[in-house]
């Protein structure tokens, strides 16, 4: 989502955690419990174990066999064992390889995009939450504790991590709207949309042509505002071109 959102809730249901927007827009995200954020963990110690392999073979490659590819090899360890994580996290906008296969995403916990620092600061801290050296036992224990799922280097980060729900459809409804042509170009090539705010789009744009142009426009309001602000679009922009615009370039490449 793009826009913060100082103002957050917590369901007393604890497998959801709900976000209010500046503009009293309200988002549920579910949260990623223990057993998908697990595997999803086993994915990347996998994935980080195939990188430590090829960081020993290139070690040794360097240095010829001889005993200075250990040295060499352990600066690849370290930076792989603490950058790995941060690294995939603070690029990729919350996923790492485990995270993204299993659909979860780090984010703050006002619902906004984590940037480099928290994602390096919630991966420094498995130094305490990882099996050295108290077998992940503060991890799981802060995470049964904690009404947002969240380990130790979460709470430190001020993060947690949400399961992606993207709404189910058959393809992109196309639109041939000239206003909506004029404003795609004034747009990023790619919008990254939280899930509450990606069905909405959806759903706007498949049930639309039910209403009038007038009750279109009426509806598109709470989302169009915010939305003119945040991309710099034209304030005489119909909201409802606007909003389809967004979901072009929301559901564009997926």
């Amino acid at each position: 989502m793009a826009t913060a959102a100082p103002d957050a809730t917590v369901e007393a249901l604890d497998t959801t955690v709900q976000l209010i927007t500046p503009e009293r827009i309200t988002f549920q995200y579910p949260l990623a419990g223990p057993f998908r954020r697990a595997t999803a963990y086993l994915i990347d110690l996998g994935v980080l174990g195939m990188l430590i392999f090829l960081g020993l073979m290139v070690s040794l490659l360097l240095a010829l066999g001889t005993a200075a590819g250990g040295g060499l090899f352990l600066v690849i360890l370290f930076g792989l064992r603490f950058g790995y994580g941060a690294l995939l996290e603070g690029m990729l906008n919350g996923q790492t390889v485990g995270k993204r296969a299993m659909g979860i995403r780090v984010v703050s916990v006002e619902g906004v995009p984590i940037n480099g620092g928290q994602a390096f600061l919630r991966n420094l801290l498995w130094c305490f939450d990882g099996i050295v050296p108290f077998g992940y036992l503060p991890a799981i224990a802060s995470m049964m504790l904690t009404r947002r799922f969240q380990r130790l280097g979460d709470l430190a980060a001020r993060t947690m991590v949400i399961v992606e729900q993207r709404p189910t459809r058959g393809g992109v409804v196309p639109l041939d709207d000239r206003a909506v042509e004029a404003l795609l170009p004034r747009l990023p090539a790619r919008i990254e949309a939280g899930p509450e705010l990606s069905r909405a789009l959806a759903d706007y744009v498949a049930h639309r042509k039910r209403f009038s142009a007038s009750r279109r426009e009426e509806m598109a309001a709470h989302l169009a505002v915010p939305a003119r602000k945040a991309y710099d679009l034209p304030g005489e922009a119909p909201g409802d071109a606007v909003l389809c615009a967004l979901y072009h370039r929301v559901f564009l490449e997926e």
